[in-house]
């Protein structure tokens, strides 16, 4: 059975932040001199859990703007919000939380998001 765009965006930014070394906070992305970066961009090496399906879906279809639009799709069917905004808001809220704990509940909320799609 083939893989739906929002399954195949959301495996990829899972393994893109599945290390805590590859994983942000407060950002979308970092370069490996902890830099801000767009998460598109070739120098980004860590991410945030929505940085990082942007980037996801950025490698999947090379384009900026539909990357950005995937990544809205895909973090909306995470949270079940009704908008690109406010599904941001929560992913970031997770993302940003107490160190220690918010890089396990994003994996989780990760692991949950892909036995629903």
């Amino acid at each position: 059975m083939a893989k739906t765009l929002v399954r195949q965006i959301l495996e990829g930014a899972r393994e893109l932040i599945e290390t805590r070394a590859r994983w942000a906070r407060h950002n979308l992305a970092l370069t490996r001199n902890n830099r801000e970066c767009d998460p598109t961009e070739a120098t980004a090496a860590r991410f945030c859990a929505y940085g990082a399906l942007i980037r996801s879906a950025y490698n999947l279809t090379g384009d900026v703007k539909q990357a950005r639009d995937l990544a809205g799709k895909a973090a909306m069917s995470m949270t079940g919000r009704d908008n690109p905004h406010d599904a941001f808001e929560a992913i970031y809220s997770i993302n940003d939380g107490p160190p220690a704990s918010s890089h396990k509940s994003i994996m989780l909320l990760f692991a949950k998001s892909l036995e629903r799609v």
